[in-house]
């Protein structure tokens, strides 16, 4: 029995598309499953939490949406042990589908779930937020705070990208903020703590991110080094930059290279706690659960098991 949670609304309107297709191939081949549409932010994780009590053994769940959808999945499950993940991407960014080389066609990704060739461990990480009471939030493929989760935040409220991923053009919402974002953020001064020991003070930071995989934003390669399986977190901070630097830095990520400029440091760790001077946003996988000034990012020992 397969477990379908579905984001209709993904990426305007292409995760349903992508599920009557499926839905199609489920039908011809005979295949047992059942099938939940997400209504509401948030959603993913109450049906994921009602899958895992009401099914006993080893639940085979396969999401059908973007990497938001995903970020809501594992937030919902108790037990890793007892998921076996597939995901068959409908995003406008698709992440963790490009770290995993996940084919973007729905029927591909769906014979790949059906006949898997292999599985893969992978490690996912938590935010706790220190300075406020909110629960702690999972991320699969990579988190931020700064400018890379106020891109996000502003993306979120944007009508615009609706309307342009109806014609695939939904990256440039992205691309259009990202520059805007550029002229008018106020960098934070702040700390880092890494691993309980090291602590570091920094003026001017731009962001830090922490990433399980390589990619965040569409593609662009925040942590090149990146190991989805090694038990670690790959860190991008930036920091001590003129606006100037960080237009010439921004477009070396699309290839990894923009850790060769002076203020991005990169490192690998299982946990970094930052305090920052102000509150900023933070993101995980692309959503916004807080603005804060302080909080803690760990990599969780436990693995989830997922189809490639």
């Amino acid at each position: 029995m397969y477990h379908f949670i579905i984001n209709p609304k993904s990426s305007s309107g292409k995760g349903i598309k992508y599920w009557w297709i499926v839905k199609s191939e489920l039908d011809r081949q005979q295949i047992s499953y059942t099938a939940t549409f997400t209504r509401h932010a948030g959603h993913a994780i109450e049906i994921t939490r009602q899958l895992c009590n009401k099914y006993t053994g080893i639940k085979n769940i396969v999401i059908l949406g973007g990497d938001g959808t995903v970020n809501e999945v594992i937030n919902g499950i108790d037990h890793y042990k007892e998921v076996l993940l597939g995901y068959i991407p409908s995003g406008s960014s698709n992440d963790l589908a490009r770290s995993l080389r996940i084919p973007k066609d729905p029927i591909k990704a769906l014979s790949n779930i059906l006949k898997p060739t292999r599985f893969k461990y992978l490690d996912h990480g938590v935010i706790t937020f220190l300075d406020h009471d909110k629960t702690p939030r999972r991320f699969s493929c990579s988190s931020g705070m700064g400018y890379d989760a106020n891109v996000c935040l502003e993306v979120q409220e944007s009508p615009l990208k609706r309307r342009l991923n109806r014609y695939g053009a939904g990256k440039l919402v992205y691309l259009a903020i990202a520059i805007k974002q550029i002229l008018t953020i106020m960098p934070s001064d702040g700390s880092v703590i890494i691993d309980g020991q090291k602590k570091n003070t920094y003026k001017k930071i731009l962001l830090v991110s922490s990433m399980i995989h390589k990619y965040e934003g569409g593609g662009l390669l925040m942590a090149p080094d990146a190991d989805p399986a090694d038990g670690r977190l790959s860190v991008c901070l930036v920091h001590g930059m003129s606006r100037l630097q960080v237009i010439f830095m921004l477009p070396m990520l699309l290839l990894g290279m923009h850790t060769k400029f002076k203020g991005v440091e990169a490192f690998h760790c299982k946990e970094i706690e930052i305090i920052m001077d102000r509150n900023v946003a933070v993101h995980t996988d692309g959503e916004i659960p807080a603005v804060c000034s302080h909080i803690k990012v760990s990599n969780l020992e436990e693995q989830v098991r997922m189809i490639l």
